[in-house]
Order: C-alpha cells, then sequence, then structure tokens
C-alpha cells in the first residue's frame, strides 16, 4: 500500500507489518500444537520430540485401521477412522508450522518407523502383492 493509499484510510486504522519468515530454526524454545504447549526447557522440547516421534509412527496405523473398517464394514469404525484423519492431517500441519528443523527430522524418523513397521499390513501393500503375483 503506499503512502497516499495509507493517507486515505480512515482514523485509527493503520497498516500493520505482518511479514511472517520462514526460516527453519534449531532452537529448542517451540510451541507444539498449541500455544500452551510450549518448551521451555530441553526436558521439554526432547519430551516433545517423543510425542511427535510417537504420533508420527501411530499416524501411519491409520491406513491398517481404514482397512479392517472396510473388511468389517462397521459404520462404528468408519466413523472413528474419519476424526482420527481429520484431527491428524490437523495436527500433523501444526506441527510442521513450527519451522522447527528437530521437528522436522523427527517427524520424517517417525513416519519412516511407521511405514516400515505397518506397511506390511496396508491394503496398498495387499494390492501392490496381487498385482505383483498376476505379472508372474
Amino acid at each position: 500500500m503506499s503512502h497516499n493509499e495509507q493517507s486515505e484510510m480512515h482514523p485509527g486504522m493503520q497498516m500493520m507489518d505482518m511479514r511472517m519468515y520462514m526460516i527453519i530454526n534449531w532452537d529448542y524454545q517451540v510451541r507444539f500444537v498449541f500455544n500452551t504447549w510450549k518448551s521451555t526447557t530441553q526436558g521439554e522440547f526432547v519430551g516433545g520430540l517423543f510425542a511427535t516421534l510417537f504420533f508420527c509412527i501411530f499416524l501411519c496405523l491409520l491406513p491398517v485401521l481404514k482397512g479392517i473398517a472396510d473388511k468389517q464394514k462397521s459404520l462404528f469404525l468408519k466413523i472413528t477412522w474419519q476424526l482420527l484423519a481429520a484431527t491428524q492431517s490437523s495436527i500433523t500441519m501444526f506441527l510442521l508450522m513450527t519451522v522447527n528443523g528437530w521437528v522436522f527430522l523427527v517427524m520424517a524418523l517417525g513416519f519412516g518407523i511407521g511405514n516400515y513397521i505397518f506397511y506390511p499390513k496396508m491394503p496398498i501393500c495387499e494390492k501392490h502383492q496381487r498385482e505383483d503375483d498376476q505379472l508372474i
């Protein structure tokens, strides 16, 4: 907004400088998901990283739960899976928005471990196995 446009604004309306820098930081003082979940010490930060790791591993279990819900045709399991899927996507976004390098690395590690553990049980793995068997 130019200076002339600013001067034409109503009294009391001032332009605020709302820059947001997206630079990855490596500090231990982080707000995890909500403002009240913040780490002020290195011990709290490490605890938050472990919680993030286990959360990401758990996320890799969701496709397995969806496969079970689809096979059992249970409405309760399908609704539960939908609620978990909606919640996990928001929490994952909030974790990424910390723009903290340690959180990024722990999330990548958690997703890697989770896929290593749960991929053989995922419906997509069974689909790939059937496709491979048909090619042979």
